[in-house]
């Protein structure tokens, strides 16, 4: 009984105690996610076409550290991509 509860306890504090880039999307999965956002907003007007192209080079060395298999980087540059230019970082 006692290993069924420890387990139960575990389970349910395992998600809020491991580092969030474990819980995140994959560095292509990401970096697709936040080009698409971009590109939207860039044509609603929502963010100049200057920060766009600024934001799309970022995300481009990010991806080349993703190919490179360099996730934690790719992650990283990401992540101060989207801060940079005021986007949440999830």
């Amino acid at each position: 009984m006692r290993l069924l509860i420890c387990a139960a306890v575990f389970s349910a504090l395992t998600p809020s105690i491991l580092p969030s880039a474990a819980l995140a999307a994959s560095c292509s999965e990401r970096i697709t996610f936040v080009q698409r956002v971009i590109d939207g907003d860039a044509k609603t007007g929502f963010v100049d076409k200057k920060v766009h192209d600024v934001m799309s080079r970022d995300l481009a060395e990010a991806g080349q550290a993703c190919k490179a298999g360099d996730d934690a980087k790719a992650q990283s540059l990401i992540s101060s991509t989207q801060r940079r230019h005021g986007y949440p970082v999830r």
